[in-house]
């Protein structure tokens, strides 16, 4: 079974234990506020919905997946 963004529970349980803080900006998801900037939010990493191993799903930040930016040609 899949969440709605297609990870599987394997997965989902996987990055949960691995990352702990956001990927990009380093806040730590166990000491912060969760406000809908610092809560913890599935990230693809290539932007690709259907690429949803370990290797290519993490957890950031609200605030940096908001503030990424397509840049592919």
């Amino acid at each position: 079974m899949a969440n709605r963004w297609g990870i599987s529970k394997n997965v989902v349980v996987f990055v949960k234990e691995r990352d702990k803080c956001c990927v990009y900006c380093g806040i730590s998801f166990a000491n912060s506020v969760a406000t809908h900037k610092t809560r913890p939010t599935w990230e693809h990493i290539i932007n690709d919905a259907k690429i949803n191993g370990a290797d290519n799903i993490a957890l950031c930040c609200g605030s940096c997946n908001a503030s990424k930016v397509d840049i592919s040609v």
